[in-house]
Order: structure tokens, then C-alpha cells, then sequence
């Protein structure tokens, strides 16, 4: 090791030392976007009022959360013996049982105990024997810090390893070219979902002909159900940043970007604060630990478009144009940022460079699927309708089956209807295939689907097939930058489609439409046009029965499309029924206590009053001929009418059996 790792191993060490045996009980408690979304910021507020009302010799730290994510807020406790306990969900009502824990009295925080992190508490089991966690048997790499560390602390970091394969690379003048090997020989592939082999991309780059060179981290996670990058970017930033130091060193770049959505605004300060962090303590910037070895890093926000996950859109918005996706070639190892030869990697790919370069290829290939063509292990985010929602790490091949399992089954005992991984591009497949699918690649694509970027989203009977397709479809219209038209209107038609068969209007030539549609976007610019009909060909593949149901019969049996429902007071006596009559946004609900009724006319069919009054009101099915009334939205002052218009699926649509058979492809209209 250098000198200068080796001063800061020394301090690190003895923080990471205080922070393992502290001389009094510390409180830490899980900040991060989903804890913070279920109240962490008023527990950690309640905590420190109820600390210093007692006067109590307690000490308040930060941890990103363990993963069990429908525990949240979480908390953990440790004492100067070393012994470490996480309890869940601490609210800001429980703060007094956790401090009168933390200062002596043993079991007062008991029921709300979740696992014993290090050391041993009579009663309370080891985390790791908790089943939500059954699945990572492999244990934990890249979440190694999660949970343990503070993810702001440096030294943490340093302490647990961190920076040391970086400094053993630099120390010992490494070949570049040997570090891309490592990455070759490990198998190391994109984690974003293109799996294309990181070393292979890092040779690209490598061979360029121009000095000026960069390298960026795709961190605009913009799946819905998927938030694997963002644990890692709020849980252990460094690890990020020592993967793309490492990646810098290999291809001769010496700047990097991580391109960070705006959405995530904490992990954004984050890995701000790691870079500042890093760089003070000269492991960024010029000549880092003695080296000679220079490179700088900083962040850039993204605006939230969705198509700026793919590299070339992304490498737009870095710029500061548009995020619009070209053509390639050239590809950006010949002409990416600036017109410079640069590299795009994931998050998650980069987290794994320090891992391979500290334990070598051979570890790395441990964990691998029974075939062997996928290596590692990896973060998944588990959502839905499932009883415990949270990430894990695991490696590739465990059965869905079994994460559905230790995800305790679906909520309340229902049955599985749909399997959505990957987000909208990457494909929707029924329940009956779950026996068939495990997480690696080849079997979601035998089904014509993709396993994706890790967040994997399981449906409940209660969700209509099609009123999915109708919000998909309109979020890919809507995320289309508009480039080639071929895109963008081929994904508002496939909206148009959708939303009218969904709001009772189908008709018998809307499923070869459809596949037209479906054929012609297959000659968009990017991926983002070209996957765009990957669920809706899974919907009239594999739910064909379902679609046929809302356009032959015009029935929606999960009651979830707005044409083919209505409410109806079902029970006076519901004490709930004049508070669901008060927030009714257009007056459909008219009467007094006893003699409630639901002016069809008027009703939206957005069941806010199902919510407040679920015995009083129900949602039925509706007899043919029922009319839908248009969403009015108000007008923005000087913006032009059009601005104002709503989707077409809440556009009144009388309920009628199409005539005239296959007559022809229908009008389109917005």
C-alpha cells in the first residue's frame, strides 16, 4: 500500500473502531428515500426531542436501510459491547420504547425487534436467518456496507476496504491493459439490462485515437419498480466512485460524469458529498495517492426523461441539449460527450469493478445460473402486490417462486396475476409462468420478454390487462423525445387504441392495428421506439382471453376500466358515506344520510369514494350503452386549447357492440 493509503486506512480504522463500540448506546436510523417517504424524517425528529428531554446518554447516527423495505422506518441500536440490533417500523411514537432500550431497559423495544445485525440478543435471531433474506445465498457483496456503515463516512468506506484494490492497482503501476482483462475474464456484463461485456466497451474506449476521452455513470433509473441504483447511490457512493476511478485508469479517461435523475435528489447530494470527500482526501484529482494518476468526477441532473436512459439520449442531456437518442454508428467510443470518445456504464457495473479488482475473476465467477451465462450476483427491487416489498441481493437463477415466497406471498392471500419486469419496455407475463421463470435471462426471453434492470413488479388479480396497457402505452408516448415520428406517433396510436378499448369502444380490427402499429415501430430510431410494443404483443399473446373479454363482450372482470363500471350506493348505513359524497370531485354523489345515490352522468370512475366508503359504495360492472363523461382539465392562463386537452380514455365513449366487422383501420383521433 502507498503512504498516503496508508494514513488514511490508519484514521479510518479508528473511526470505523468507535463507530463498532461506542462509549455510550447509539441510535442510528435508516435515511434514505423510501424510509423518508414512510416517515424516517419524523422519527428521527421525535427521536432527538425525546433524547433531549430525558437528558439521556444517547447518541443519533445514520444508516441507509437493510432492504426491508415494508418495515420502514427502520432503526438499529448499538451498544459499547459491540452488540447491534434492528428494529422496524419505528414511528415517531415508538422513539420512547427505542430509547428506553438503548438506555437499560432490556425487551421495552422488543416486539418491534428484526434481527440482531452483530452480537447476540436472547430471543432476537441473527439478520440473515430472516426469511425475506433466504434468498441471498451467496450473502451480500455489493450491499456489504448496506445497512452497517453511514453512507456519508469516508471512512467508513476506507475501513471496510474500500480504496484499497485502487491503491494496490496505482501503487504497483498496474498495466491498464491487464485490469480490462480482469474485467473480461470475470464476465463482467451491463447491469442495466443490455448486458453487454463491461471489458469488451472498456477496450473501445481504450483504443481510441483521440487523448480526450470521458467517462459517464448511467444513473437515470427511470423504470417504475425499480430503484437498485438508487441504493447503491444513497447506501455506498464510494463504491461507485472507486469503480469509475478504476474504469478511468483502464481506458485513459480522465473525467467522469455521473448523470443522476433529478428524482433522486438524495442520492444526488450523495455522491456530491463523495466526490468532495474523495477529492480532499486526494483520491480525486490530480496525481491521487502519489500516483501521477489524475481524474476528476462530477455530477450532472437529469431533467426525468425517460429516453435519456439510453446512452446516446443521456450523452445529449450531458451536454446540455436535448435528451434525444441518434443514430448510430458512430457509437460513443468514437464520438460520445462533446463529440469525444467516451464509455456509458450502469450504476451496478461499476459497483462490481472494485469487487473484482480486490478478489479477482475467479470469485467473481462463483456466483453464477446453473448454465453459467450469468455471472455475479445481483440487487433486485421486489414490488407490487406482495406483502414485503423491499431489495435483495442474489445470484442469477434463483426461482421467482422462491422470491415470492420469501416476499411473503401476495397480499392478503390473492392469487398471481402478472409478472412486470424490467419496466415498460421489458415485458408483461402471466402468473401461470412462474414456475418456468427464475431470475437470469433465458427465460424471460424464451417468453419474448426481457428480465431487465432489476426491478421486478408482481400483480394482483385486482389490475386489468388492458388498463395497464393504457398507462404504459401513454407513458412511452409521453417519454418519446419526439425524433422520429415513427415512435412517437406509433406509441400515441397504440395509446389511442388502448384507451378506447378501455373505455368500452373496441373494435374487431383493433388487434391487427395494433400489430401493425407494433411492426412499424420496429423501425424506430432507438431502443426506446423499437421495445415499445414488447408488452402489449405479451398482452394479446399470452392474455388474449382478457383482451378479447373488453373488446367481443365489452367486460372488464377486475372492474378497473372506466367504461365498463359504475358505482352504486350499496348500504345507507355506511356512517362513511357523506365524507365519500364531500370529496366526490364532480358532485356525483347527491342525497342526504339514507337516501344516497350516484349520478352516472357525472361520475369519473376515479373510485376516491370506494376509498373513504368501501361497505357503502361499489364499483359493478355497467350495462351496455353507458355513457363516460369527459375529464375536463382547466386551461393554464395563454396556454393554447390544445394544451388543455385530457387522454382520450376519460373522453366520453358510449358503450355499443361495433358493427360492420373488419371494415377497415378506424379513424385516430386526439
Amino acid at each position: 500500500m502507498s503512504d498516503a493509503y496508508d494514513a488514511l486506512r490508519e484514521r479510518a480504522d479508528a473511526a470505523w473502531a468507535a463507530w463498532q463500540h461506542p462509549e455510550r448506546p447509539r441510535i442510528d436510523i435508516a435515511i434514505e428515500t423510501s424510509s423518508l417517504a414512510g416517515g424516517a424524517g419524523d422519527t428521527l425528529r421525535a427521536l432527538e426531542a425525546e433524547i433531549g428531554r430525558r437528558g439521556a446518554a444517547v447518541d443519533v447516527g445514520r444508516v441507509h436501510g437493510y432492504g426491508l423495505q415494508w418495515l420502514q422506518p427502520l432503526a438499529d441500536i448499538t451498544w459499547p459491547d459491540g452488540t447491534r440490533v434492528l428494529y422496524g417500523p419505528v414511528t415517531a411514537e415508538d422513539v420512547g420504547l427505542l430509547v428506553d432500550e438503548a438506555t437499560g431497559l432490556v425487551g421495552a423495544a422488543a416486539n418491534l425487534a428484526v434481527g440482531t445485525l452483530s452480537g447476540r440478543r436472547t430471543g432476537i435471531p441473527p439478520i440473515a436467518d430472516h426469511p425475506f433474506l433466504a434468498a441471498e445465498t451467496m450473502g451480500r457483496r455489493l450491499l456489504a456496507r448496506i445497512g452497517h456503515t453511514d453512507p456519508e463516512s469516508l471512512d467508513h468506506y476506507i475501513a471496510t476496504g474500500g480504496y484499497f484494490a485502487l491503491d494496490r492497482m496505482l501503487s504497483r503501476h498496474q498495466d491498464p491493459a491487464s485490469v480490462r482483462q480482469l474485467m473480461i475474464d470475470a464476465n463482467l456484463t451491463g447491469r442495466g439490462g443490455a448486458w453487454f461485456p463491461a471489458g469488451m466497451k472498456w477496450n473501445f474506449l481504450a483504443g481510441a485515437a483521440v487523448e480526450e476521452r470521458y467517462l459517464i455513470c448511467n444513473a437515470d433509473e427511470g423504470d417504475p419498480g425499480g430503484w437498485v441504483n438508487r441504493v447503491l447511490l444513497e447506501g455506498d457512493p464510494h463504491l461507485i466512485v472507486e469503480g469509475m476511478l478504476t474504469a478511468a485508469f483502464a481506458t485513459g479517461a480522465r473525467h467522469g460524469f455521473f448523470y443522476i435523475r433529478n428524482e433522486y435528489p438524495l442520492a444526488v447530494q450523495r455522491v456530491r458529498q463523495a466526490i468532495a470527500d474523495a477529492t480532499a482526501a486526494g483520491l480525486l484529482g490530480d496525481n491521487i495517492l502519489g500516483s501521477g494518476f489524475s481524474c476528476t468526477l462530477e455530477v450532472i441532473r437529469g431533467a426525468g426523461a425517460y429516453v435519456c436512459g439510453e446512452e446516446t439520449g443521456l450523452i445529449s442531456s450531458v451536454q446540455d441539449g436535448r435528451g434525444m437518442p441518434r443514430v448510430k454508428p458512430p457509437f460513443p467510443a468514437a464520438a460520445g460527450v462533446f463529440m469525444k470518445p467516451s464509455n456509458v456504464n450502469n450504476v451496478e457495473t461499476y459497483a462490481n469493478v472494485p469487487l473484482i479488482l480486490r478478489n479477482g475473476a475467479e470469485w467473481f465467477r462463483q456466483a453464477a445460473n446453473p448454465a453459467g451465462t450469468d455471472i455475479g450476483t445481483k440487487i433486485f427491487s421486489f414490488s407490487g402486490d406482495i406483502a414485503r416489498v423491499g431489495f435483495m441481493e442474489v445470484p442469477f437463477g434463483v426461482p421467482l417462486a422462491k422470491i415470492i415466497e420469501v416476499c411473503g406471498g401476495m397480499v392478503g392471500g390473492g392469487k398471481l396475476k402478472a409478472i412486470q419486469a424490467g419496466g415498460p419496455l421489458a415485458g408483461y407475463l402471466p402468473g401461470s409462468l412462474l414456475g418456468e421463470l427464475s431470475l437470469e435471462r433465458a427465460p424471460f426471453s424464451k417468453h419474448s420478454a426481457l428480465m431487465g434492470g432489476g426491478g421486478i413488479v408482481f400483480i394482483g388479480e385486482g389490475s386489468c390487462s388492458v388498463d395497464l396497457n393504457v398507462m404504459f402505452s401513454e407513458f412511452l408516448e409521453e417519454e418519446s423525445c419526439g425524433r422520429c415520428t415513427t415512435c412517437h406517433h406509433g406509441n400515441q396510436r397504440m395509446h389511442e387504441v388502448f384507451s378506447r378499448v378501455a373505455a368500452g369502444g373496441g373494435r374487431n380490427e383493433d388487434r391487427h392495428n395494433l400489430e401493425l402499429v407494433g411492426s412499424s415501430l420496429a423501425y424506430s430510431n432507438c431502443v426506446h421506439g423499437q421495445a415499445s410494443p414488447t408488452i402489449m404483443r405479451n398482452t394479446l399473446r399470452l392474455f388474449e382471453r382478457e383482451y378479447e373479454a373488453h373488446v367481443a363482450e365489452h367486460r372488464c372482470d377486475a372492474l378497473r376500466c372506466a367504461g365498463m363500471t359504475r358505482f352504486r350506493v350499496a348500504d345507507q348505513s355506511d356512517p362513511n358515506l357523506p365524507a365519500a359524497r364531500d370529496i366526490c370531485p364532480t358532485g356525483a354523489i347527491k342525497g342526504e344520510p339514507g337516501a344516497f345515490e350516484v349520478d352516472d352522468s357525472l361520475c369519473i370512475r376515479c373510485g376516491a369514494c370506494t376509498d373513504l366508503a368501501p361497505r357503502g359504495l361499489v364499483r359493478e360492472a355497467a350495462p351496455l350503452g353507458t355513457a363516460v363523461p369527459e375529464q375536463r382539465v382547466p386551461k393554464p392562463p395563454g396556454v393554447p386549447a390544445a394544451a388543455g386537452r385530457v387522454p382520450l380514455s376519460f373522453q366520453t365513449t358510449v358503450i355499443a357492440r361495433p358493427e360492420g366487422g373488419m371494415g377497415g383501420p378506424p379513424p385516430f383521433r386526439r
